[in-house]
């Protein structure tokens, strides 16, 4: 039964060979044989490869039935009509289209489990790639973003080193007037005097000049700094 199926997938003629030798019959057979698997084949590798599409069971097995079927007609018609010639090219003519369809099957089949038996590998390579995109649009953005960056964090550091100078100025008037009320500078007499209020009062002065400087530059800083926050984000 199984070789009456298989010389009916060969196309041959079942009447004529059932007067022949069982040789005979085994011969086509086995062509039979061939042209089936090899519909099967396409049926299988073009179902995988409609699902790596779709993403359906069942439309992949659809239409993957409907190439398999139209590989097996293709095949069975073109390996039917080959008959012996007297020259090597006229066969070889003849059996071009079938040479042309087993390069396309060929192609079909393979394609679709390269690509699975390789999945690991390409899905590698693909990782590796995407993490070469990450790295240039990383490197990408910092170019864009890092002289902003740059210009705040001097922001920041003008308005700290603003402060530093004029705490600078604030205890030097600090040490003047502690010196004139010692006695070991200005006027060189000991105690409060005029002089010593008057470097007092300046020394206050700048005293709350620093307070007010703290907490504006202070405000400053923060908004810089949450600026930089956001740019880094």
């Amino acid at each position: 039964m199984i070789r009456r199926f298989f010389i009916l997938c060969s196309g041959a003629d079942t009447g004529i060979l059932k007067s022949c030798s069982s040789g005979e019959q085994n011969k086509y057979a086995g062509i039979g044989a061939t042209v089936f698997f090899t519909a099967v084949m396409a049926f299988i590798a073009s179902s995988y490869a409609l699902y790596t599409v779709f993403d359906n069971v069942y439309t992949a097995i659809f239409f993957g039935l409907i190439w398999g079927l139209l590989i097996f007609n293709l095949d069975r018609f073109i390996v039917s009509t080959i008959k012996k010639r007297d020259s090597l090219k006229s066969e070889f003519l003849q059996a071009t289209p079938r040479i042309i369809l087993a390069v396309i099957i060929a192609v079909v089949i393979s394609k679709p489990l390269e690509m699975k038996i390789f999945e690991k590998e390409i899905n590698q390579v693909l990782l590796e790639q995407k993490n070469e995109l990450t790295l240039a649009n990383k490197a990408q953005i910092a170019q864009q973003y890092t002289p902003v960056v740059a210009s705040l964090n001097e922001d920041v550091a003008s308005l700290k080193n603003e402060i530093n100078v004029k705490e600078v100025e604030t205890n030097a008037l600090y040490d003047t007037y502690i010196s004139e009320a010692e006695g070991r500078a200005g006027t060189m007499l000991l105690g409060k005097g005029p002089v010593y209020k008057e470097k007092r009062e300046k020394h206050d002065a700048a005293l709350l000049e620093l307070k007010q400087l703290k907490e504006a530059n202070a405000t400053k800083i923060a908004d810089i700094e949450t600026q930089i926050a956001a740019l880094n984000t």
